[in-house]
């Protein structure tokens, strides 16, 4: 029972009323601003994610640390910078998204520690506004200013992994996940495992344990596959991420089973039962991160550990090619209209970067970034894509390495993860894939040391490679 006399509950309503219209009030005029910036195109939404190991979280804050600084970036590439115009930035938590921000002042930490570290890996989706500052030139009334904001959307590589699955039924999933199984590159990494689930009969009774156990020891196999193979396509890709109970497995085996036939079998079977798995998966995790996330943006960014893939050998370099292949047509393509650019924007603009180039002597750089132009080249070539600008680029959100000579050879120095100063060279990198029999022979065992962040960042600028290039692409029309 309340103790308040009646009169105060009436004034306690009418404040909670008040407050209310003011919140209302207040969303009201930040959403008519965000039409407003949009349909002047003052603002840009921009979809950025890796493939693993590609160094997310780092280019982010390479790439916030630059604009914000501009008296200490070092960005010839970008003409606002080159020209004096750039102004700075400042960040601020995206409009109307309901996501956290971008933990940039940890990563930024990290990397100016002594000794540097490498930012932790981002496992979940964040959004933030970078509002960059710029001067404006008008003919006959002076300088002035503007503000061109940038919405950065960061998500897990291995979410979009994920997409392809929203195309695919249970059964359809079991069949592709069959066909790639079934290569060398996977089926020698858990062979007993593959047995186990080819064995798993689609018309048995489930049994809960026996489920639990080859979930453990899927998610293993799929940990693996990304760890020693470098492998890219990789589902369930949230079980690379967190050990949540999905129990999302392919069943290897439906020879013998129509569509129908399998739709008719008992509750309790494991087909039945893995199948629930799987469109539980689809609808609770896969579905809303498309519809929440996909549907703002205007640009998206991958980056690529092109380096590690490379060196890994000719079968991740196709699972790569493969996950481009799946990944291509989740996403809208072409120019928006007038409406379309406020309620269902289209990515106009497609771009991927390899990164950690610095791992590479500078005469391999331009090698790089042909070999991934490739890879998209034979990706995007149906007529679904085409019209839809694709760009890549080969950077390095933060240069770990110097070049030097000794005994007239070229050779990379820099520091270790554990901090040893060593000197290396890479294996040449061609242009062009390796064709011979055997060829792939010139990169076994020849992959490039992992390197720790240079020391001194906090004294001054955050060294890189192109990240100007890379800036260009993206925002070098709208500024």
């Amino acid at each position: 029972m309340s103790l308040e006399h009646p009169s105060d509950q009436k004034d306690t309503r009418s404040r909670r009323l008040k407050e209310k219209l003011r919140q209302w009030g207040r969303g009201a005029q930040e959403k008519s601003h965000w039409v407003a910036e949009r349909l002047m195109d003052r603002r840009i939404c921009v979809g950025v994610t890796g493939l693993s190991g590609a160094g997310k979280s780092t280019l982010l804050t390479s790439l916030i640390y630059q604009l914000s600084h501009p008296q200490k970036a070092q960005l010839p590439g970008f003409a606002p910078a080159l020209n004096g115009d750039l102004l700075g930035a400042e960040i601020k938590p995206a409009l109307d998204s309901g996501l956290p921000v971008f933990d940039y002042e940890s990563c930024l930490n990290a990397l100016m520690s002594n000794p540097p570290r490498w930012p932790k890996s981002t496992r979940d989706v964040s959004a933030m506004e970078l509002h960059i500052h710029l001067r404006r030139h008008r003919r006959f009334r002076g300088n002035g200013h503007k503000t061109l904001i940038l919405e950065l959307r960061d998500y897990p590589g291995e979410w979009l992994m994920d997409l392809p699955m929203m195309r695919m039924d249970f059964r359809d999933w079991c069949r592709h996940q069959a066909h790639i199984i079934g290569g060398d590159t996977r089926a020698g990494l858990a062979p007993e495992l593959l047995q186990r689930l080819a064995a798993l009969s689609p018309q048995a009774e489930a049994k809960e344990s026996e489920l639990t156990a080859l979930w453990r020891d899927y998610r293993q196999f799929l940990l693996d596959c990304r760890g020693e193979r470098k492998l890219s396509y990789l589902q369930p890709g949230r079980a690379l991420l967190d050990d949540e109970d999905y129990r999302v497995l392919p069943l290897l085996d439906l020879r013998g089973f129509s569509a129908d036939e399998l739709r008719q079998l008992p509750e309790k079977s494991n087909y039945q039962v893995l199948r629930r798995h799987y469109e539980t998966y689809v609808h609770d995790r896969v579905a809303p991160f498309l519809d929440s996330h996909f549907k703002h943006l205007d640009r998206q960014l991958v980056l690529v550990d092109m380096i590690g893939t490379l060196f890994a050998g000719e079968q991740a370099l196709e699972d790569m090619r493969l996950a481009f292949t799946h990944i291509a047509d989740t996403f809208r393509y072409g120019d928006s209209g007038l409406l379309s650019k406020l309620w269902r924007p289209k990515v106009n603009r497609l771009l991927f970067a390899a990164t950690k180039v610095d791992q590479v002597l500078a005469a391999d750089h331009d090698a790089l970034r042909q070999l991934l132009g490739q890879q998209l080249q034979q990706t995007f070539t149906g007529a679904r894509h085409r019209g839809l600008p694709i760009f890549s680029e080969a950077i390095a959100a933060v240069r770990c390495s110097r070049e030097d000579q000794r005994n007239g050879r070229r050779m990379l120095v820099g520091h270790d993860l554990n901090g040893r100063y060593l000197g290396f060279e890479n294996a040449e990198i061609s242009s062009h894939l390796p064709s011979e029999e055997g060829g792939w022979s010139h990169y076994t065992g020849a992959a490039p040391p992992q390197l720790r962040p240079p020391q001194g960042m906090d004294a001054g600028s955050i060294p890189h490679i192109r990240v100007d290039a890379l800036l260009n692409l993206l925002l070098g029309d709208k500024v």
